[in-house]
């Protein structure tokens, strides 16, 4: 008879099961209720003649992000594991508020087998529910990951796939959706002040995708690579057309840190059943990585083409080039940035934004709209801030830092200009009560609403259209030259012995007919742009911090732009923001954020464009 081994009698020692090596369950729940009174109505749509109510209480987030997400996984051997995430909504169900979906009977719910037929719950979701499975597995020739379907957050590179990072000048007072919990209440700030950024979770920087993903790394020869196959938030849906965006990602990497990469994205919408008709696409680059003596080289360049049956614009360059210089070699951290974008270059889901021409689209519904496959458009011609790029545009950004001790200081200088006449429009943000205003339209993404029609929401933000009048005829005669100054200024001291902290943002902008390297601050420009935040943050104690927020903006336009019919004069704009709050830990793990806001807006020259009130939100996350 067979001798049984030592681990299989005995009280103990006992060998683990190597069935499943680890099993775990975690995730966060976010409660977010807000509540509006305004002073007056406004009106948001002509079309509908709805007005904003004079209060309005909302629980949820209209932005389309889940209240619930979870992520199971599980590691079957030291080499391998796998997972899935799940995510959920709240629902609102009853004769208060059907903001998610309409009333759908039983009978007419969608067949298991059929899931695209009959009425959907949540008609007004997009794509950030669904549930996602991957899995990774490590051997000696390389680490292998794979993902299928839900929603699943990659990037490529900032010409091919990915979303806008920015250089960190942005306020704190309002939460994100996505900040995580930190193990104080002041943590968030004092990062922002001794780091310049904040904790981010796996979605900064990289975009949304539904489909297959594969990826290689640490293979052989310091190669690694990446492919996919699936959607986009731009192309994603129910659609029973084919529509689909591939691409992938093949990287070298050397023993000093630098790398060379080949990059390609493409997409193909087809606008017709029979598949004759498409719509989309293709773009190529390459990257190099290399860093001397402390001094970093960034470059990206390429070529892409668009694809459509209404468009035949060949292929056109793309560029972009970055140089980082230490302090050790400039005193002080500069980064200078040009970049050079053809009009025939179109990619949404890239880090530049179309301002070149309207896109085709495979339906009729409106953009914006459930359903629909147009981007929302018009951009016309951005007035972006540093860093973020657009197609039909050329030009060179110079950042620099300095800190000492108690004070960091940021400046950001940026000039460009359109490379063909294109459009006899102008957009523009309004970065004081941005999310405000955004939320007067709830769930889909309209465009031209508002009092004279003006306005287009997007994910967040709502932006405004100029229409300029210096043309000959309707024919577009001068690019447009775009000039930017955003100046950040950061200050922390201790009062009672509690840290204190001052975040102030400044921005000035201007878009005129000639070339400028600083903002044009007279009538000379068709826009001039300012903006001026400023936020405080008191750690009275370690798990409560007080917070208040103060912002002002003026938008100006001169005469060669659209002028009032009642009083024939040009844009003369005005905003306030006013905010207080705090910031509890209730916990390991969770926290609890209050903010009220007091804001107003007046455009003195366009009587309707005004509005008043307050607002207040309260935010629960917790992470398990």
């Amino acid at each position: 008879m067979a001798r049984s081994s030592i681990s299989e009698v005995g009280l103990f020692p006992k060998q683990e099961n190597p069935k499943l090596y680890r099993f775990a369950v975690g995730g966060s729940y976010r409660f977010f209720g807000t509540y509006t009174q305004m002073d007056d109505p406004y009106l948001l749509d002509q079309g509908s003649g709805s007005y904003t109510k004079e209060k309005n209480v909302f629980i949820g987030d209209d932005s389309q992000l889940p209240n619930l997400t979870l992520n199971v996984s599980g590691r079957p051997s030291v080499n391998t594991a796998w997972g899935f995430d799940l995510y959920a909504f709240q629902f609102m169900w009853g004769d208060v508020s059907e903001s998610y979906s309409p009333k759908v009977p039983f009978s007419t719910l969608p067949n298991v087998y059929d899931p695209r037929s009959g009425d959907r719950l949540g008609g007004s979701m997009g794509m950030l529910l669904g549930m996602n499975l991957y899995g990774s597995h490590s051997t000696e020739y390389g680490s292998f990951n794979v993902g299928f379907g839900g929603l699943q957050w990659v990037s490529l590179s900032d010409l091919t796939l990915a979303s806008f990072r920015g250089y960190n000048r942005f306020t704190l007072f309002e939460r994100n959706p996505w900040d995580p919990v930190g193990s104080s209440t002041q943590e968030r700030y004092e990062k922002y002040f001794g780091e310049g950024n904040i904790n981010q979770d796996t979605r900064f920087g990289e975009r949304a995708f539904q489909g297959f993903n594969f990826s290689a790394s640490a293979l052989p020869g310091g190669l690694s690579a990446q492919f996919l196959y699936g959607k986009t938030d731009i192309n994603g849906g129910f659609l029973t057309i084919p529509n689909s965006s591939y691409g992938g990602k093949i990287k070298k990497d050397f023993k000093d840190g630098s790398f060379v990469a080949v990059n390609s994205f493409n997409n193909r919408t087809y606008m017709d059943s029979l598949g004759n008709d498409a719509i989309g696409f293709h773009l190529f680059t390459a990257e190099y990585n290399k860093t001397f003596n402390g001094i970093q080289l960034l470059v990206e360049g390429g070529m892409g083409k668009y694809l459509s049956p209404f468009h035949d614009l060949g292929w056109g360059e793309l560029f972009s080039v970055k140089l980082r210089l230490p302090k050790e070699v400039t005193k002080i951290p500069v980064e200078v940035h040009a970049f050079r974008i053809s009009p025939n270059v179109i990619n949404n889901n890239a880090i530049f934004w179309n301002t070149a021409i309207e896109e085709a689209s495979n339906n009729s519904i409106p953009a914006g709209s459930v359903g629909s496959a147009t981007v929302l458009q018009p951009f016309a011609s951005a007035m972006a801030p540093i860093g973020a790029m657009t197609n039909n545009r050329q030009g060179i950004n110079l950042n620099a830092e300095w800190k000492h001790k108690k004070v960091v200081l940021a400046l950001g200088i940026g000039s460009s200009g359109e490379l063909e006449a294109r459009s006899n429009q102008i957009t523009y943000s309004h970065p004081v009560n941005q999310l405000t205003r955004s939320r007067m339209w709830r769930w889909n993404f309209p465009t031209g609403v508002g009092p004279y029609e003006r306005y287009n929401v997007v994910f967040r933000d709502a932006y405004e259209l100029v229409q300029l009048t210096d043309d000959s005829l309707g024919q577009v005669i001068n690019p447009k030259k775009f000039s930017v100054i955003e100046f950040q200024a950061k200050y922390n001291t201790k009062i009672f012995h509690r840290d204190f902290y001052v975040f102030m943002l400044n921005r000035y902008a201007s878009a005129q007919k000639f070339w400028s390297p600083i903002t044009v601050f007279n009538d000379d420009a068709y826009v001039r742009h300012y903006s001026n935040e400023v936020e405080a943050y008191y750690a009275i104690r370690k798990k409560f911090t007080l917070v208040g927020y103060a912002g002002y903006e003026r938008i100006i336009a001169n005469y060669d732009t659209e002028l009032d019919r009642e009083t024939f004069k040009p844009r003369n704009q005005e905003g306030f923001g006013l905010g207080l709050g705090f910031d509890v830990d209730l916990g390991k793990n969770a926290g609890l954020y209050f903010r009220h806001r007091w804001f107003a807006f007046e455009d003195r020259n366009f009587s309707l464009d005004q509005f008043s009130g307050q607002e207040t939100l309260l935010e629960l996350k917790v992470y398990f």
